[in-house]
């Protein structure tokens, strides 16, 4: 009786052993089948060549989320910011980037030809559905698009515009022939990038119409010659990339990308933008997608995906416009955005930018290289002082 007993009890445990080993065994296969799982989830990386703002680190985040959510893909982004119009085609021709934010009169630039010349993409808009909210006259212009296909998309929008420290200048000025005032000689800074705003300006400031200043042989002469080469002579320095607070302060003006300066104002000095009376050059910043993504049909899309959730009105204002002091594209956001400006007489002034600008054209290259050798003539008359 007692062996029996004993015996059940021994085959009772060994029963309960092997259930507790067997129970082990699965656990442990599908805890391997889970790291299996997850070690074969597909890891991509999206690399932009951006300016400077354009891909805030908190709506990587949320969209890194939705990519995993939606497509169960680890998303990456890499980052690099622009220095100047010329690395958006010295970088895609490397394939070294996926995506870049050439402003508007860049893509049909003979100096790139960014829709014909196989180094970016059409972009699929049904997978951009908040491209049907971008301002109408911003849709489907023709420097965006190559045979009817859209290549181009509109992101940001702002000025190159004239601002003043108020600090300095009490009264605002009205014209950009302050820039020739000899009291602001040394004292104010322009952009080093684009050598052909230096001639707009310079052109306005002389009193040409604003259709004009984007030919050579319409504005050219010895008047012209002059006012170029003294913007050059007398600037303080030249700031390049996305304007920054250091490229101003203790200046008494600028040109600038923005039209608010809440960084320098936050340092103690009124910065303010104003209107010329001549009128204020425009730009649209676009974002394209480069040929590497062209036999990576996923990460395509999920580029594409990308410029759509930029779009989202939040994401617009909040995020990038009111961030930067520029200006959001789509309607939704531009209606958010003026409910979100702070009324001030600055208001007064971006919303008079907003209604009234000379958008920038694509040049020919005649007039092209004449402007950029009036300003690198001007660079070397400021060299040899």
């Amino acid at each position: 009786m007692y062996i029996d007993k004993s015996l059940r009890f021994t085959l009772k445990h060994l029963h309960f052993i092997g259930l507790t080993c067997a129970m082990w065994v699965i656990l442990n296969a599908l805890a391997a089948c889970i790291l299996a799982s997850a070690d074969n989830v597909e890891s991509l990386t999206l690399r932009l060549l951006v300016w400077e703002g354009y891909a805030p680190e908190r709506e990587q985040a949320i969209f890194i989320r939705e990519v995993y959510k939606k497509y169960s893909v680890r998303l990456k982004f890499v980052i690099k910011n622009a220095s100047n119009p010329d690395d958006f085609f010295n970088e895609l021709r490397k394939g070294e980037v996926d995506m870049i934010s050439p402003a508007h009169n860049l893509p049909k630039d003979s100096r790139y030809n960014l829709t014909t010349n196989g180094l970016t993409l059409p972009i699929n808009l049904t997978h951009v559905p908040n491209y049907r909210h971008i301002a109408e006259d911003l849709q489907y212009q023709s420097w965006a698009m190559e045979d009817d296909v859209v290549f181009a998309v509109p992101v940001l929008q702002g000025p190159y515009g004239l601002a003043y420290n108020a600090d300095i200048l009490p009264e605002e000025p009205r014209s950009w022939n302050v820039l020739w005032d000899p009291r602001y000689a040394g004292r104010y800074t322009v952009s080093g990038d684009y050598y052909e705003l230096s001639i707009y300006i310079s052109a306005l400031a002389l009193g040409y119409r604003p259709e004009d200043i984007f030919s050579y042989d319409a504005i050219k002469g010895h008047l012209l010659e002059e006012r170029v080469r003294m913007l050059a002579v007398n600037a303080h320095s030249f700031w390049t990339g996305f304007d920054k607070e250091i490229y101003f302060k203790g200046k008494a003006l600028a040109t600038s990308w923005r039209s608010t300066f809440p960084e320098l104002n936050a340092l103690g000095e009124k910065w303010r933008i104003t209107v010329p009376q001549e009128g204020t050059t425009w730009w649209v910043d676009t974002l394209m997608i480069g040929h590497t993504l062209k036999t990576n049909p996923r990460l395509r899309r999920i580029a594409e995906e990308w410029i759509n959730y930029l779009l989202e009105p939040l994401v617009q204002t909040e995020s990038l416009a009111l961030k930067l002091g520029i200006y959001p594209v789509t309607t939704p956001a531009l209606t958010l955005f003026k409910k979100r400006q702070v009324h001030s007489p600055d208001t007064i002034n971006q919303n008079r930018l907003l209604e009234n600008h000379i958008p920038w054209k694509v040049l020919k290259t005649r007039s092209r290289n004449a402007f950029s050798l009036l300003w690198n003539e001007a660079l070397r008359v400021r060299a040899a002082d």
